[in-house]
């Protein structure tokens, strides 16, 4: 006597997946959106450190002066490339509260900035002292820009190929 073969359980096929990235809302920021929210706060942030190099006492060491290159730096390197890719990765977030975080780490990375000059001594003290600041300037900028963002949702827009051409009197 043989013995029936196997039987293959049947299996039900998944439907393809949609791609939903072009039905989800997209959050937009414009140009000058995104020069307030990165340069106002940067530009805060070097003016404030400039105020403290110039009051008598606090600068005696002489080491406010070096740090607003450094910032500037930091603002090039890290706070460009930085804000851009936050307002991609999370282009689809509509709530400016995820936006902002983004941008308030993209601050706290200012500060390890300060090691390019030197690991010794105070240095590294310093990478609070500059990322704290920045990153609150970033979130308060980005919160700031929150007016001149806009959301746009192409499941509301009407697609131009859909709508009927309007028909003219005069051949009616």
């Amino acid at each position: 006597m043989t013995t029936p073969a196997p039987e293959k359980p049947v299996r039900r096929r998944r439907p393809p997946r949609k791609q939903d990235t072009a039905a989800r809302p997209v959050l937009r920021l414009g140009a000058a959106g995104w020069i307030v929210s990165w340069l106002v706060p940067t530009a805060v942030m070097g003016g404030l450190l400039l105020a403290l190099g110039l009051i008598p006492g606090l600068n005696e060491d002489g080491f406010l002066a070096p740090l607003i290159p450094l910032i500037a730096a930091a603002a090039v390197v890290v706070g460009i490339p930085g804000t851009l890719l936050v307002s991609w990765l999370y282009r689809h977030q509509v709530r400016p509260t995820v936006h902002i975080l983004g941008y308030v780490l993209v601050g706290l990375l200012y500060g390890p900035v300060v090691l390019v000059v030197g690991a010794g001594g105070l240095i590294p003290m310093l990478i609070p002292l500059i990322g704290f600041p920045a990153g609150i300037l970033l979130g308060i900028g980005r919160w700031m820009a929150q007016p001149l963002a806009r959301v746009e949702n192409p499941a509301e827009e009407p697609d131009p190929a859909a709508t009927p051409e309007p028909k003219d009197a005069d051949h009616a």
